[in-house]
């Protein structure tokens, strides 16, 4: 036969393409790839450093009867002073050891410290994470409240004074990168002082003395602009969390929360989440206890099949999805798909937004993050977790019933005198498919109906946020008639990278997916600056057919809007995927047109990997693939 050359394929692959928008035929706008990270970097330690002196409380604070006790979901005045403040920095080393579970974390601890002890530990800590990032957990709640000066408190060797220290010293200590979590009264106060750049090691303090006004998170404008050097900075260097502004308070007077609530929304965002539910909501929940209803969800946080698990999977792609609709692309990948810890830590932020603006807090982050506690998403959340506890009810009830039954039968028969205990069994820890997913789909589906009727070869889906600002590599072009085909993108892109993890709704996803990418350039780039490159890498390891044609068109679209995705490729040994396909897909089941179509695609991505890549060349040699395009 004769040989196949890489022109000829790219051409058929052209002509099965409408429109051949990736060829450049008659699409008017050049987009390049910008979803790659160019740095990769992960936490490695953590530093934490609990404050409380129990039962003593810092000369500032007047706590209200009744107050809340909790710490890490600890009662500290059960159990002696010093039992508790090491179960409590047990405790909290468990709730963010969960989150990475992955590679092990490093923790240092340091219970009521010195400033030396802070110190020692933080400097330790830097030599031990080199150039990796390091978090810093501050909960200050048995300190007065930071200074005006850029000063946290802490103690003497004896306990008898409090002792400042300079937010610019823990700076220097902590090194960066870094995350600086601070739990405690009016920390919004030091924010200035995390925010402006350091002198050089050897003269200290700042680069000047006028300390800059930093504005709370819900003044956020569209100053994020399409360069992105000032905004990302912080990723680099010291991001910082903090519950209040300056001059607030934590809200200590509701002793159904835990003192330490901006800790446990960081840390245990389901069960704060489910307390807090209830808390708000006692009608549609009566007859739940605000202390158990956590542990009475059956299942658990890592396996989706269980209903605590599927609250779980619901609030990752709620919060990612509002994460993904008001921040930029390159800060939404930095913030919540570089590091494995940073992204938990953000995601959970939202919940605590959503809680502490409620009562009368106002968090604060650095980087700034446009307000998001009345974001429309949050209803579904509420939905969400409304149908689980009313399932769960259920369950519970008609336990309760069967179980009384049984007894009430065993005494009519068998005269039994004594009573067993009617406390209903534990509910059945079965599957709980909750609607949230599917609806989420057919609101997917709905755009893409509507982006359909757009011409393809002009349409542009812009960039997150949503706003009048087009993609950042256009924003220097002017032309009228590209806002007639400008769409904002479609909120549900997270939520559909979230259902590729599940095999109920997978299909369906695969499906709407490519139809997506089929969009365009620009409907590409926002699909892999959203995540989608690692889960579509892997389900070509999948033995599922069923996926196997969809997935050939999704790489098709994958691979001609970037091709140094061959490298990944090659890399993950996945071209004798696309060769088993090329093999398998003449079927009897099949119409000739579509085997012939797949046939193309397969053709063209097996030679993107192999264009001006010998390491793809190679590979393709020992798969055969030219005696199989001879054959063919």
């Amino acid at each position: 036969g004769k040989p196949v050359t890489v022109g000829t394929i790219i051409y058929h692959h052209n002509l099965l393409s409408d429109d051949g928008i990736h060829s450049g035929a008659g699409n008017q706008y050049t987009i390049t790839p910008t979803w790659r990270l160019r740095e990769r970097m992960k936490t490695v330690g953590v530093c934490l450093v609990l404050a409380l002196n129990i039962g003593t409380d810092p000369p500032d604070l007047v706590k209200p009867t009744p107050c809340a006790k909790l710490q890490c979901w600890l009662d500290p005045t059960s159990i002696s002073r010093l039992k508790a403040k090491e179960r409590i920095g047990e405790r909290l080393e468990q709730q963010y050891a969960k989150w990475q579970q992955r590679s092990k974390l490093k923790y240092r601890r340091a219970l009521d410290p010195t400033v030396s002890a802070v110190k020692d530990l933080c400097i330790r800590m830097r030599e031990s994470a080199k150039n990796e990032r390091v978090l810093f957990h501050f909960n200050g709640q048995g300190t007065p409240r930071p200074t005006a000066n850029g000063e946290i408190w802490l103690f003497d060797k004896h306990h008898t004074n409090y002792i400042p220290l300079s937010v610019c010293d823990l700076r220097r200590w902590i090194g960066k990168p870094s995350i600086v979590v601070l739990d405690c009264s009016g920390a919004g106060v030091l924010m200035p002082y995390f925010t402006q750049p350091l002198l050089e090691e050897n003269t200290g303090g700042y680069e000047s003395s006028n300390v800059p006004y930093i504005r709370s998170s819900s003044a956020i404008t569209e100053e994020h602009d399409s360069g992105g050097a000032e905004y990302l900075k912080p990723i680099r260097d010291t991001i910082v969390l903090c519950p209040t502004a300056q001059g607030e308070w934590l809200p200590l007077n509701y002793p159904e929360l835990p003192a330490d609530l901006f800790t446990s929304c960081l840390t245990t965002p389901i069960q704060i989440a489910l307390r807090w539910f209830v808390f708000k909501n006692p009608l549609s929940t009566h007859g739940l206890d605000i202390e158990t209803v956590a542990d009475s969800i059956p299942g658990k946080l890592t396996d989706r099949k269980t209903p605590l698990g599927e609250l779980n999977w619901i609030f990752t792609a709620i919060t990612d999805t509002i994460a993904f609709n008001v921040l930029p692309s390159q800060l939404f990948m930095r913030l919540f798909r570089q590091d494995l810890l940073l992204a938990s830590l953000f995601r959970n932020f939202l919940l605590a937004e959503r809680i502490l603006k409620t009562l009368g807090c106002t968090p604060m982050t650095y980087p700034e993050l446009p307000s998001t506690f009345n974001h429309p998403l949050w209803d579904a959340w509420d939905l969400a977790v409304e149908q689980i506890l009313l399932n769960h009810i259920k369950r519970s009830n008609d336990s309760l019933e069967s179980t009384e039954e049984e007894v009430s039968e065993r005494r009519g028969g068998l005269n039994i005198v004594k009573s067993p205990s009617l406390s209903p069994p534990p509910p059945d820890c079965g599957e709980i498919n909750t609607p949230f997913f599917a609806e989420q789909l057919t609101a997917f589906e709905i755009w893409l109906e509507y982006a359909a009727s757009k011409p393809k070869n002009q349409l542009v889906i812009k960039s997150p946020p949503n706003s009048n600002s087009p993609l950042p590599f256009l924003q220097s072009k002017e032309d009228s008639r590209r806002a007639m085909n400008q769409l904002d993108p479609p909120q549900e892109l997270p939520i559909v990278l979230q259902v590729l993890l599940s095999q109920a709704h997978r299909v369906r996803a695969l499906v709407l997916l490519r139809r997506f990418l089929a969009l365009g350039p620009s409907a590409v780039n926002l699909a892999l600056s959203v995540g989608i490159f690692p889960y579509v890498l892997k389900l070509l390891q999948s033995p599922i057919n069923e996926y196997r044609s969809t997935l050939i068109e999704i790489w098709c679209e994958i691979l001609a809007f970037d091709a140094t995705c061959q490298a990944d490729i090659l890399k993950d040994k996945a071209l004798k995927h696309f060769v088993v396909h090329l093999q398998s897909v003449e079927s009897p089941t099949r119409s000739p047109t579509h085997s012939y179509e797949q046939q193309i695609k397969a053709m063209f991505i097996i030679c993107v990997i192999c264009n001006n890549y010998p390491l793809g060349q190679n590979e393709a040699v020992n798969e055969r693939v030219h005696m199989l395009l001879d054959s063919l």
